[in-house]
């Protein structure tokens, strides 16, 4: 029954995107109906997910064409299962969420192409996770490269989104190269032309060591870029913002977490068993992602681009727990391998659930406002009443604040951190110790830029005409984030149940189950939270943060009789209060700019204007900047490079018909030659 539903949903969204091309003059309808089929499409592979978790079942389906020659196989096994369960769930709260935030292109863009890209991209994600032959995987890999790249570019007469499309296709391109010679090298010691996973997965362990090496390399490379990890960075914080927001908010959510879907692949069945250093390596690279993604977010005003830098951040975290988990299962320490990655799958999940409900506000407002930079916002609490507490609610998701979701994960990643005192090596022992202090101040700078972020953007006064005349956004938009709010606030009350849906997964993958000995019942008959350190729950936490409440209120009333609140002016000096003498995000972030200022490199300009020359100043005008370090640095000098060789060759490039005919003689000659031998 799975398989066919699952067929069904494929199907839904194709149909989805032809309709959206059908209505030639009706461009709102076509683009409703094409987000309905989203929705129903979602809604058919989020019970395909569920029936096949719940039974830990697995399902094969295979199609051929031409007699055979070319195969489609697809798995839906507990670990594709995961994926699809996430990134349906985000794609129909996505599509429900369109039908509001795509008014705003009405009779503006053509809405009809939206949807027809939008559909695709959401069937190609599902097709990613489900490939079971490389040929298949390297065509929706591409599919869903491209599709969203035109997403990218659906505002194109922007110059800034023709750039940051222009260098999201040219990295996922170069991306996808090396997967591609990561699958030859692989299918070289298979033996065979399907190109099968299942292949891979018999063979690939017993590669010889430098292949093994080379592939792993070129898989973190490959897989890298989609994930952007640093310093493959540089397409995420461009292309993100630059895309519509309900098209950010499904890539920020579950796109890059394709990327994490190919390590778990790879580095768990294809090339297992892995050394120690392979995750050592992992880990390295997920603790300076997350550290420098929350850095860049923290100095950043425009608030897409902050949620994009955050990604990073959220994705170092997961790829921290995988490299953990590599190393516990190399040193045959198979339940706390398993301990790793249910944190890093727990937060992949919340992951996607707390960023698409930041991303879908962070549209709402601009929806509003029209505008992303958070400087140009202040007093949104008082005009988007129903957006403001549905960000809040992300805010404190991400900042790991309890009860949500995103404290209980973020706990099991310092669970398994601190677990690594168990293994034999010193060396390793001293990695997860400086990991465990950089995750430590990662955390409190994610909750200090999102203090930035709603504080800013929210409170105090209105700085510009844009916001004083916001006003709340269509019913449609903020039910369906009001939909991942209450998911927030589930998934902290009761992570027992999350955690079980997640060991489908580590039985799979790792074979063992662990979650018997990470819940029980606690006094209130709800479950409890166990591990070699501490014991949480996070449900009785909850009630008696409550009850603390309670106490502290009751006290206040009596020691005061008749305590009531009372309502004054702000206190600004004796001075009127103006929305000029507000704290800003340039200010706000200004002493951590001057505390990692070799890695911001800021510039600053400061400029006066005097009514009296050198005694009395009119104006002063203060930009600050950050340095693009790895722009600079690193891709600055490599496409330098790349141009440098590409003017060597120019002179291959005649434009005569028969040189290149003679270099494709040439080549022939040579391929029958080694062919001969």
């Amino acid at each position: 029954m799975a398989e066919h539903l699952f067929v069904i949903s494929v199907l839904l969204y194709a149909t989805g995107a032809l309709l959206a091309l059908c209505f030639f003059k009706w461009q709102k309808a076509g683009n409703f109906i094409s987000l309905v089929f989203a929705a129903i499409a979602s809604c058919f592979s989020i019970t395909t997910a569920v029936i096949l978790l719940s039974n830990g079942a697995t399902v094969r389906l295979n199609f051929s064409l031409y007699h055979a020659i070319i195969k489609y196989n697809f798995l839906l096994d507990p670990v594709s299962s995961y994926f699809i369960l996430a990134i349906s769930s985000i794609s129909f709260v996505a599509a429900i969420y369109s039908i509001g935030y795509t008014r705003l292109y009405i009779n503006k863009r053509d809405t009809r192409f939206l949807g027809f890209l939008y559909n695709l991209f959401l069937v190609s994600m599902l097709l990613v996770v489900t490939a079971n032959n490389a040929l298949v995987f390297m065509i929706v890999w591409e599919l869903m490269t491209i599709v969203s790249f035109f997403l990218v570019i659906y505002e194109h007469e922007n110059p800034a989104n023709m750039k940051a499309g222009f260098i999201y296709i040219i990295m996922a391109h170069i991306g996808s190269a090396l997967l591609a010679v990561a699958f030859f090298i692989m299918f070289a010691h298979v033996g065979t032309w399907d190109f099968g996973f299942d292949d891979f997965r018999k063979v690939g362990g017993r590669m010889p060591e430098v292949y093994k090496n080379v592939v792993f390399f070129l898989v973190i490379i490959g897989f890298g870029i989609k994930a952007g990890i640093f310093p493959l960075h540089l397409w995420l914080p461009m292309a993100h913002p630059a895309a519509p927001t309900n098209v950010s908010m499904v890539m920020s959510g579950v796109m890059i977490k394709t990327a994490i879907y190919g390590f778990i692949r790879f580095y768990f069945e294809f090339l297992s068993p892995c050394p120690p250093w392979w995750g050592v390596v992992i880990l390295i690279i997920g603790a300076t992602s997350a550290l420098l993604g929350i850095l860049y977010a923290l100095v950043e005003k425009d608030i897409k681009t902050l949620l994009a830098y955050s990604s990073i951040e959220n994705n170092g975290l997961i790829i921290i727990c995988i490299g953990l988990s590599m190393i516990f299962k190399s040193y045959n320490l198979i339940a706390l391998s398993s301990l790793a990655m249910i944190a890093g799958l727990y937060h992949l999940v919340n992951h996607a659930v707390f960023k698409s409900l930041l991303f879908g506000c962070a549209g709402n407002v601009y929806y509003a406002t029209h505008t992303k930079n958070i400087d140009d916002l202040g007093g949104l609490i008082k005009r988007m009443q129903i957006t403001a507490p549905l960000f809040l609610v992300g805010v404190l998701s991400i900042s790991a604040i309890p009860p949500l979701n995103g404290f209980v994960s973020e706990w099991f990643v310092f669970q398994s951190l601190l677990n690594g005192f168990t293994m034999p090596s010193v060396i390793i022992k001293i990695i997860t110790i400086i990991c465990g202090a950089v995750v430590a101040l990662t955390g409190a700078l994610v909750a200090t830029c999102f203090v930035k972020a709603f504080g800013i953007s929210f409170l105090a006064m209105p700085r510009t005409e844009h916001a004083k005349h916001a006003k709340e956004v269509p019913v449609v938009m903020y039910v369906s984030m009001g939909l991942l709010a209450v998911l927030c606030v589930f998934m902290g009350l009761f992570p027992a149940k999350i955690m079980m849906t997640v060991n489908h997964v580590n039985t799979h993958v790792l074979g063992i189950d662990i979650v018997n000995s990470l819940t029980s019942y606690d006094w209130l008959q709800m479950k409890i939270v166990r591990t070699n350190f501490t014991q949480l729950s996070p449900k009785s936490a909850f009630v008696f943060g409550l009850i603390l409440l309670g106490i502290t209120f009751g006290a206040l009333t009596l020691i005061r009789p008749g305590f009531a609140r009372k309502f004054y002016e702000t206190w600004t000096c004796g001075r009127s209060p103006e929305p000029r003498l507000e704290y800003t995000a340039t200010a706000f972030t200004r002493p951590f700019k001057t505390v990692f200022a070799n890695l911001y490199r800021p510039q600053r300009e400061v400029s006066m204007v005097y009514t009296v020359p050198k005694f009395f100043v009119k104006s002063i005008s203060y930009v600050s900047e950050v340095s693009p370090i790895f722009e600079k640095y690193f891709y600055g000098p490599v496409s330098q490079f790349v141009l440098d060789i590409s003017n060597k060759v120019r002179w291959v490039h005649t434009g005569s018909i028969h040189i290149y005919l003679t270099y494709i003689f040439i080549t022939l000659i040579i391929l029958i030659i080694f062919v001969g031998k």
